[in-house]
């Protein structure tokens, strides 16, 4: 029996929008939304040019690059009364250019609106540049670490900057970046202050902030800090204010116009709908993502994948139907696609609805689920297509687009620095001013900062409080009773805010009680709950 490939999950932004029309005449005429906010920000607009023939339903974005993000596609579909469409399209990225800080996707109707009618629309948002992406954190490790900066008794850096002073840490800076790094190296002893009076307090703290936690806190469109970030060769932020800081370009303002206008039929009047203005909300704690997998056929036929998520194998895609045969060829007519998911749970992700389509093809089918309860131990999902799967082809590959809700509070994705996750963890390992030693029991594991331990756990911040600044380094003593590896994962999830592996979670749980470390406490309770019930495992299977 032919074994099942495997595939891992590339988790993706994805925000909806509801475009809600009411009595809708039937003279053709521009309709559009009044410009629709996100985080606080102007930048989505949807339309439609109702004309009497292809009508063209249209979605803008304009400068969310300032915000250091960007539309990847855009999927639509009509409400029916369900949780979703029964079937969502992508539409077609016009080809405007990459000179400004427009987007604008558009698809043409089969016919004009007419009465009421609701468009479903979600956005998929990706990195305005390809090491700014969604990553999975600890979002404590976050805010903690930017409080650490006003420890001032750990900070060993000032940012002058007019009539402000903002404290730093050696440790913070140099893991992050190279240059401050070679600085440190020439005058190790001295306590550094940087004047930096011809920048505003607002921008240096902008550029303190994205250190320090990856992700910026006001606008990315600032020549200043674009400056900084060159200096100090952070070069995802450089290419974030590069994108944030382009204009609107008059060619693409032209083309967006000539795209929207092509129609030969001419649309005398226009209408606002709603008139009230509208907001995408988009709830940071209980975020929702996309994870496009790939379905691809194994050796006898065999179309059975297995997919990842977080090193752990949690859903599993087949296809089913009646094999027939066209001469030399044979083919699955009109197959089913099934997905079974499983130990979501563990993760604490809720399922909320499921697509799928075959590569190459813009309509996505929404897939059943069979089971009674959203939340089940076992969930199946099924959906049938109209194409028929040619078994001699290489692959035949569908991508699945999961919607997932996180119910773990603090550790759910956002945008943000890649590197961020491994400079500090690299900075350790390396030894890069480190000024604790770290053992287990009597054999030492690493060196650690004391600045990122003491932020990340209340009770190693009262231990290295008592001993004090001393030009020795400290020492921070694990029980022999815990493993070598497992006290090393816990480190890495305080450096990282992520946990990389869920083996000896019972250990893990334990040393993150014990040190206070809330979120991998939350984290290895749901991996190490018994969740298992085997009645209710056993119904899913028989389906009953």
């Amino acid at each position: 029996m032919a074994s099942a490939s495997e595939t891992i999950s590339t988790p993706k932004m994805i925000v909806p929008y509801e475009w809600i029309l009411a009595n809708v005449e039937e003279e053709p005429m521009t309709i559009a939304s009044k410009m629709i906010s996100f985080r606080g920000q102007k930048v989505f607009r949807v339309g439609l040019k109702n004309h009497a023939i292809s009508p063209i339903l249209f979605f803008m974005a304009a400068d969310l690059g300032k915000m250091g993000m960007k539309v990847e596609d855009v999927l639509w579909g009509i409400q029916d009364g369900g949780l979703g469409p029964a079937k969502m399209t992508r539409m077609t990225n016009e080809i405007i250019g990459d000179e400004g800080n427009l987007q604008l996707f558009t698809i043409n109707l089969a016919k004009k609106v007419i009465g009421n009618c609701t468009f479903s629309f979600r956005i998929c948002i990706e990195g305005a540049d390809p090491g700014y992406s969604y990553q999975l954190c600890d979002r404590l490790a976050k805010d903690q670490l930017w409080a650490a900066k006003e420890e001032l008794n750990l900070a060993d850096v000032d940012f002058v900057v007019k009539d402000t002073t903002f404290p730093a840490h050696k440790a913070i800076l140099a893991a992050r970046s190279e240059v401050f790094a070679s600085e440190f190296e020439k005058k190790p002893l001295d306590f550094p202050r940087f004047r930096m009076d011809d920048m505003e307090p607002s921008t240096v703290e902008n550029f303190l902030h994205f250190i320090y936690t990856g992700e910026p806190m006001g606008t990315l469109a600032d020549e200043d800090l674009q400056e900084l970030a060159d200096r100090y060769g952070l070069t995802t932020l450089t290419g974030l204010c590069k994108v944030a800081l382009m204009k609107n370009d008059v060619m693409q303002m032209e083309k967006v116009r000539k795209s929207l206008n092509s129609n030969a039929e001419e649309l005398s009047s226009s209408k606002i709908m709603p008139e009230k203005e509208t907001e995408i909300f988009f709830d940071r704690t209980t975020p929702t993502f996309r994870c496009p997998w790939l379905l691809k056929k194994c050796e006898q036929g065999q179309t059975t994948c297995v997919m990842q998520y977080q090193n752990e194998d949690i859903c599993v895609a087949y296809y089913t139907g009646v094999v027939k045969r066209n001469g030399n060829y044979y083919y699955i007519w009109k197959p089913v696609i099934h997905l079974s998911c499983a130990k979501h749970r563990r993760f604490g992700l809720k399922v909320e609805d499921i697509y799928c389509c075959h590569q190459g093809y813009n309509q996505l089918l929404q897939m059943e689920p069979k089971n009674s309860r959203k939340n089940a131990e076992l969930l199946h999902f099924a959906a049938q297509t109209d194409l028929d799967l040619y078994l001699d082809q290489v692959s035949n590959p569908v991508s699945f687009y999961f919607k997932f809700i996180s119910t773990m509070g603090n550790y759910y994705y956002e945008m943000t620095d890649d590197s961020w996750s491994t400079d500090f963890w690299v900075a350790a390992t390396n030894q890069k001013l480190t000024d604790v030693e770290i053992f287990v029991g009597t054999v030492k594991v690493m060196e650690a900062h004391q600045v990122i331990l003491r932020a990340r756990s209340p009770v190693l911040n009262e231990s290295l409080n008592k001993i004090g600044n001393t030009a020795a380094k400290s020492i921070v003593t694990f029980g022999a009773k815990f493993d070598v590896e497992v006290v090393k994962h816990f480190l890495n999830f305080l450096y990282t805010g992520c946990l990389k592996t869920s083996d000896r979670s019972k250990q893990l749980s334990k040393l993150a009680t014990m040190y206070g470390v809330e979120t991998l406490k939350n984290v290895c309770q749901l991996l190490n709950a018994n969740s298992l019930d085997v009645e209710e495992l056993t119904n899913c299977l028989i389906q009953l």
